[in-house]
């Protein structure tokens, strides 16, 4: 079963873990009197992607697919099938060579719904 698409392409390899949150977006400001007002904009979905390890093919089609264009379409599952379109926040990640291989580990990819 495939559990993350990304502009509908797949990685060969899962997500080793998926973190579900939500991004409260807020604009609070001080009346004359110093009373804080607070309004909320939006509550929009975050989600971050793991993988343990990822090939050079794999890495380097994510890499494209966040690069191509500010949003992207993500599909996954997180008790059902669920698809948004989003913006990359942050992505980390290591290069790791294995019998002159290079493959990344510990890849991290956020993304949060535009």
């Amino acid at each position: 079963m495939i559990f993350f698409k990304i502009n509908s392409k797949t990685l060969s390899k899962n997500p080793s873990d998926i973190e579900n949150g939500k991004m409260i977006l807020q604009n609070a400001e001080r009346t004359i009197d110093g009373t804080l007002s607070v309004d909320i904009i939006a509550v929009k979905d975050k989600v971050t992607f793991y993988w343990d390890y990822l090939s050079d093919v794999d890495f380097k089609k994510l890499k494209s697919e966040i690069n191509q264009s500010a949003f992207v379409i993500i599909e996954y599952y997180d008790e059902s099938h669920k698809s948004i379109t989003a913006n990359a926040e942050d992505i980390s990640y290591s290069p790791y060579y294995s019998k002159g291989t290079l493959i990344w580990k510990d890849v991290s990819l956020s993304f949060v719904e535009v």
